[in-house]
């Protein structure tokens, strides 16, 4: 889908028809009608338009004669897969007149520039539109970094009471959109701090401002996941640690009552063979047979409970 934006005089945001100075154009899983459109239109490379479009891609900045692409990666909830988030590219394309945003995905990091939520956002200021998504992308790291910190609480909590795998599960899987932020956010950053070093747009004074404080999010949002990443670690490390304690001390017990229940079962199997034994025709064979288990097998039990396998 291709829409195109563009500020009037108030500061409102109005859809037009045609891709002109001062627009956004919003490519959302473009057909290769709009990218040709595109691409004739500003003379941008197709690379710079098909490579946002890579689930693979690895957030970078790339400039070239018809402009800079800017790529970075923002997360986003899955839904229904296992893994609760992942990441997903955005590229940024600036030319001349016009900025370029192209994703795979209705991502909602757009919706507030698109329902003018966002103060002193104008098309025909490219670059502090840049700086401003930046920020927003740091802020949805955040967010949704909290949501999974919730998560952990909530799997742990359950794991507490039950130690079925089914937490265990659950807490790997939020484990793995944890390598995806902490990925994603360390070449967010670096990305940022390339910006700062090299001259890929021009920036005033309000804008280096805004690009630092944007660095400083995104440096936030990465300690954040790093933090939920070690506490996760540690967490199923001690879990781990406490079910195999759990069963040895299971295989422990079981191992015991096997042992005191062998003497009664051996004096029961030698006096139950068919042939002459001591004592077989007294009347308290049995019950002093059976005293003798009894007393063995105690004593047994209660050796074991001095060593502390009970």
């Amino acid at each position: 889908m291709l829409t195109i934006y563009q500020s009037d005089a108030q500061g409102g945001l109005a859809s037009v028809d045609e891709i002109g100075r001062n627009t956004w154009v919003h490519l959302i899983a473009p057909t290769e009608a709009e990218i040709e459109r595109v691409v004739s239109t500003l003379g941008v490379p197709r690379d710079f338009l098909l490579d946002p479009l890579d689930v693979d891609e690895r957030p970078r900045v790339e400039k070239d004669e018809a402009g800079v692409l800017i790529i970075l990666s923002v997360p986003y909830p899955t839904g229904d897969d296992p893994v609760p988030y992942r990441t997903v590219p955005v590229g940024v394309i600036h030319t001349p007149d016009v900025l370029v945003t192209v994703c795979r995905m209705d991502h909602p990091i757009f919706h507030p520039f698109r329902s003018g939520q966002v103060k002193g956002f104008y098309t025909h200021m490219k670059t502090r539109f840049t700086l401003q998504l930046m920020n927003h992308i740091a802020r949805h790291y955040l967010r949704d970094l909290n949501d999974l910190n919730g998560r952990i609480a909530e799997a742990e909590a359950a794991l507490q009471r039950s130690m079925r795998n089914r937490e265990v599960y659950i807490l790997l899987n939020i484990n793995k959109s944890l390598v995806y932020f902490t990925t994603a956010l360390r070449v967010n950053r670096g990305v940022m701090q390339k910006l700062t070093r090299e001259t890929y747009m021009k920036m005033y004074e309000d804008d280096e401002e805004l690009l630092q404080d944007a660095i400083v999010e995104m440096q936030q949002a990465l300690d954040a996941s790093d933090i939920h990443s070690e506490n996760l670690s540690n967490l199923m490390d001690a879990y781990a640690a406490i079910i195999q304690n759990n069963v040895n001390t299971v295989l422990k017990i079981l191992t015991a009552l096997t042992i005191i229940l062998a003497i009664p079962t051996m004096i029961a199997s030698i006096y139950g063979m068919n042939v002459p034994l001591p004592y077989q025709d007294s009347p308290y064979a049995f019950p002093v047979l059976m005293g003798l288990a009894l007393v063995i097998g105690l004593s047994t039990g209660w050796a074991f409970y001095r060593m502390r396998l009970f």
